[in-house]
């Protein structure tokens, strides 16, 4: 469950909880509309119209401010959204109230809607539609895993030969679109004798011997402080014979 998705569902709890605004004024950042796979599905799958998920309060105070404090503070989005959800805390309490009413209302028609919705589809439909929730969430998943890849301190891949020399010359590129110039660079590449492109080779070499030497050591770190899940097995493998 997301977490937009657990505010939706526990909305009292946030509206009493103060730490917990605190973290949705991070999570919002991260919140996205339907992705442009998933309207290909619709398009192509012919669905009905997908009832809209109203949104819960805070979030409707969010979207009506948001932009109003980015101008008024010059705030970036980021600091727009921490100055909103510490002024969401002092909000009027009797239009808190009204504001929730109205979204329980909204929330059990939007329910109704959704049953009607989901009887109206074919198997092939479902089937498709649950094949693209799968894939969103093994993306964002990845994106998690990205992210605390480079908190911790992952040791990046380094660039092979080919593109070292990519990267050289695209400054070059001047006016020209930058995907016909890519086509240019590849054939220059390919012509390109063993000799020029030495220097290259020889540097990624280099390269990719210290960034081994560095993914070493920060699996060892791992798994001195436990994160196995992070290591791969020649790692785990490496370390047992070591023991």
């Amino acid at each position: 469950m997301g977490f937009k998705q657990f505010l939706t569902n526990n909305w009292r709890l946030v509206n009493s909880n103060n730490l917990f605004i605190n973290r949705c004024a991070n999570s919002v950042l991260e919140s996205h509309n339907i992705g442009y796979a998933q309207k290909s599905v619709v398009n192509k799958l012919q669905l009905p119209l997908k009832p809209k998920k109203p949104s819960p309060p805070f979030f409707q105070y969010l979207k009506e401010r948001r932009q109003e404090v980015i101008e008024k503070h010059n705030l970036n989005f980021k600091d727009a959204i921490r100055y909103l959800s510490e002024s969401w805390k002092d909000f009027d309490e009797d239009t808190k109230k009204k504001m929730t009413d109205i979204y329980n209302k909204e929330l059990e028609q939007y329910k109704d809607n959704m049953k009607v919705f989901n009887q109206n589809l074919t198997v092939d439909q479902k089937n498709e539609l649950f094949r693209v929730k799968y894939e969103q969430i093994e993306q964002r998943t990845k994106r998690k895993l990205k992210k605390e890849l480079k908190e911790l301190g992952k040791p990046r891949k380094p660039l092979t030969a080919y593109l070292k020399y990519v990267t050289e010359e695209i400054k070059n590129h001047g006016n020209e679109p930058v995907q016909t110039y890519m086509v240019t660079v590849a054939n220059k590449w390919k012509e390109m004798d063993e000799n020029q492109k030495s220097k290259y080779i020889e540097s990624a070499a280099i390269d990719n011997e210290n960034y081994k030497n560095a993914l070493l050591k920060w699996e060892n770190d791992m798994i001195k402080v436990g994160r196995l899940d992070l290591v791969r097995a020649r790692a785990l493998s490496k370390d047992d014979t070591d023991n």
